[in-house]
């Protein structure tokens, strides 16, 4: 019912890495230190605080038999992207003439169950060189991350006023992370983001009414939001179970897990030929749009299943593939982060954006917009302030400031702005394109 575990042995070669991990590792340690570079731009803080916490450590190496060399984990990656960011903003700083340094004050908790590979994740980051490190600010814990949780979120409520954490979760499967746990994360300290793996592939695969299963799905908590029962029915009535089914699981998550900003992208395993769904997680519309960003700067290592415009999540299940004019949200439609794909995103954007904003008679303004669309698009918030720039320009928006003064420039655009429809421009009639 999940994917292969990777095993780690004393003395013995670490096992080989999947292909898809090296995108996966890089999406994680760029998010870092894109994160802690535009946090703490401000040459007026002089000091900050993170945690990071990977709940399946593994044994933090791996081996690369595509230059038969040995391949960092998450472990090291994390607490070196975090130090990597310190320095590039005191070189920020340095280079302003700045005197005050940043100091950056990190964290780390590194939770494996399996005691072989937790002892040979000790070993490794003792022979990294971080063994005084060992109970201070890098904790390693054996056991069960679900019975770890509890101690590690009291711990950051004792350091950090803030609670800023970052939760690395990659499960093995899709049972072993509980949409609740998440949901006690996020309501304890609501400054944090989890950026978890689930195997969703296997979860459908997999889909059965006998008891183990039964025993698996219930205790992710989905069953309270979304019944087995109605995705055994789905699977039994529906010619297109598959994609009826991901869509549901898209629209359950949001609300399982507490998060008011949800991020789904794809990464396809090629061993199993499986998709597997990278999830980002957060409180705050800012840290969405930095993650969607990172996919548009990386390109091509992962994919979305949005398709290029506004609200691409309106899949109905019960209605025919005809009228929905929708193939597979989650198999061969899924987009890629291409030249091609943002020229589609941006052209669909302008397209559909005056529809959205005419639902508005006095106007709305761009931050409350742009947080009513945020779960349902590919789109950042550059992408939609360009599409908003053009329409700006051939008349079909307007924007003003709480003052009245009139924008015409993307970059001028603010949360606080109004969004309308010219009182005389064109009208758009539901039915009617």
């Amino acid at each position: 019912m999940a994917k292969k575990e990777y095993s780690w042995r004393s003395g013995e070669t670490p096992p080989p890495i999947e292909p898809h991990s090296f995108a996966k590792h890089r999406v994680y340690e760029e998010y870092i230190s894109h994160y802690i570079q535009v946090r703490y731009a401000d040459p007026r803080i002089p000091a900050a605080s993170i945690t990071l916490v990977d709940g399946f450590a593994g044994g933090g190496v791996y081996y690369n038999s595509q230059d038969n060399t040995l391949y960092e984990g998450s472990p090291l990656r994390l607490i070196r992207a975090a130090s990597a960011a310190e320095k590039a903003i005191n070189i920020k700083r340095e280079s302003q003439g700045i005197r005050s340094m940043f100091q950056l004050h990190t964290t780390a908790f590194f939770v494996e169950k399996e005691r072989k590979a937790f002892d040979y994740l000790k070993r490794h980051l003792t022979d990294a060189g971080l063994e005084n490190r060992f109970g201070h600010d890098v904790h390693l814990l054996h056991g069960d991350f679900r019975e770890k949780i509890e101690v590690i979120v009291e711990n950051i409520r004792k350091r950090q006023r803030a609670g800023r954490a970052i939760f690395f979760l990659d499960q093995y499967g899709w049972s072993k992370v509980p949409f609740p746990l998440i949901q006690r994360i996020f309501a304890t300290l609501p400054n944090a983001e989890v950026i978890l793996t689930f195997a969703t592939d296997w979860l459908i695969g997999y889909l059965a009414n006998d008891e183990r299963f039964k025993k698996a799905y219930h205790g992710t908590g989905l069953q309270d939001h979304l019944p087995l029962e109605h995705l055994l029915l789905e699977k039994t009535d529906n010619r297109e179970w598959r994609a009826a089914i991901q869509a549901h699981l898209h629209r359950s998550i949001p609300f399982v897990s507490g998060a008011r900003y949800y991020t789904p992208f794809f990464i396809k395993s090629t061993e199993a030929n499986r998709t597997f769904w990278l999830l980002h997680l957060s409180n705050h519309p800012k840290a969405r749009d930095v993650m969607t960003a990172l996919h548009w700067r990386i390109k091509n290592q992962f994919s979305h299943s949005l398709g290029p415009g506004i609200r691409m999540f309106g899949y109905d299940p019960q209605k025919d593939q005809g009228i929905t004019g929708m193939d597979d949200m989650f198999g061969e439609t899924e987009y890629g982060f291409d030249d091609i794909a943002e020229l589609l995103t941006l052209e669909a954007v302008r397209k559909e954006l005056p529809k959205d904003i005419h639902q508005y008679p006095d106007g709305i303004t761009y931050g409350i917009f742009y947080q009513q669309v945020a779960n349902h698009t590919p789109a950042t918030s550059d992408h939609l302030k360009a599409a908003i720039e053009s329409l700006i320009n051939v008349k079909e928006i307007e924007v003003f400031s709480p003052d009245g003064a009139e924008r015409k420039k993307a970059s001028t655009i603010r949360d606080e702005d109004i969004l309308r429809v010219p009182r005389q421009g064109c009208f758009y009639l539901p039915g009617f394109n």
